[in-house]
């Protein structure tokens, strides 16, 4: 196969297909087609109507990989607010990436074992994955193979990350409920703005380990009503947090639900919150990370790996391993000059960086299967 002519086929149609999570039809059915010609043995409606696994079956005993893209995209609005999707966090690259590597790995047979190639619905609602896992979809994997797209500040094109460690991500909404009256008599009601800025306030203050890398941060305030001499009864608010710890996550849930709900009271408010979204942190593998390494320098040369690095973004890749513990993976960051940054409906990358990150992970694949790390 020639790899950068399967790319510019594959890629302007993918990118022209972009579907909003869970809804992923056309692309999971173009995808499934394009397995089942390769002579993958193809199963869909995985965990969801559009969840994918093709599996190649060597034969010999071996260890189970797995390769996993995304498929969803991103919603904007237009200057006269209407909809628009728009694959603007790299999900057609991944796919690009994902299924060319499978035809790749198709035509010249893999060592032993078996490779399921895993596509995933709704990363951008945090749910694919768990969606995947419950399915049972990799019950049987040793090792899980997962890759971004990453801005041009964080690596160059031809270079490669061998490992992206995500940062745990939740994010939480909350409820404050007053009681209303005239602005001229404001002791005979609540005013859930007066208890909403306080829990800003306290929750914004709330002390983070820098070491971690956490933050807390209030992202939403919306309340009063059309009339200027009321006293709000109701604040809907939203919060940010992030950790690169599991457990020091868990810990800030708990604080910021703690906050808001006696912050609410010491007002005579009363406050609802609950988890809208959440991504658990990267647990990388060492194991992983130095076989990951040696094929980066094997299909790129040394200037074309740089060292793992730490970012403050979510991705819901880390629920596979948070999931099923045993699990061995690897999230490697590809560079493709990418610009201005991720999730900008501008966003545009330079496509003939993708078939050199594609040998990469056709070599670490069989690296894996017969090193087993």
């Amino acid at each position: 196969m020639n790899i950068e002519e399967n790319v510019h086929k594959v890629w302007p149609y993918l990118h022209s297909l972009p579907e909003p999570p869970f809804q992923e039809y056309k692309t999971s059915a173009f995808l499934a087609e394009v397995l089942r010609t390769a002579g993958y043995t193809v199963t869909e409606h995985v965990g969801s109507e559009t969840g994918l696994v093709g599996v190649w079956d060597s034969g010999k005993a071996g260890p189970v990989v797995a390769l996993r893209s995304d498929m969803d995209s991103l919603q904007f609005r237009r200057d006269d607010g209407t909809a628009v999707r728009i694959h603007a966090c790299g999900h057609d690259a991944h796919m690009t990436m994902a299924i060319t590597a499978a035809q790749v790995l198709a035509e010249q047979g893999i060592p032993c074992g078996k490779l399921k190639i895993l596509f995933q619905p709704a990363e951008e609602i945090g749910k694919g994955a768990l969606s995947l896992t419950e399915a049972g979809a990799i019950d049987d994997v040793q090792y899980l193979i997962g890759y971004h797209v990453m801005p041009k500040d964080l690596v160059r094109a031809g270079q490669i990350i061998p490992q992206i460690n995500w940062t745990a991500c939740t994010l939480m909404e909350a409820v404050v409920r007053g009681k209303a009256a005239h602005g001229s008599q404001p002791h005979l009601g609540i005013d859930a703005i007066n208890a909403g800025a306080a829990i800003v306030g306290a929750v914004n203050a709330l002390p983070v380990d820098p070491l971690l890398g956490g933050s807390v941060k209030t992202t939403r305030f919306l309340g009063g009503a059309d009339s200027l001499n009321a006293i709000c009864d109701e604040v809907h608010m939203g919060f940010d947090l992030r950790s690169t710890s599991n457990k020091e996550m868990l810990h800030l849930r708990q604080r910021v639900k703690d906050i808001i709900g006696t912050t609410a009271q010491v007002y005579g408010a009363t406050a609802d919150s609950h988890i809208v979204g959440t991504c658990p942190a990267a647990e990388a593998d060492s194991s992983l990370l130095k076989v990951t390494e040696a094929a980066v320098r094997e299909e790129l040369g040394d200037k074309g790996i740089v060292p793992p690095v730490s970012v403050t973004i979510g991705e819901d890749f880390n629920f596979y391993k948070q999931e099923r513990p045993d699990l061995k993976t690897a999230s490697l960051g590809i560079g493709c000059d990418l610009e201005p940054k991720l999730h900008d409906p501008q966003m545009h990358f330079e496509l003939d960086a993708l078939p050199g990150a594609i040998r990469v992970l056709v070599n670490l694949i069989g690296k894996v299967l017969t090193e087993r790390p």
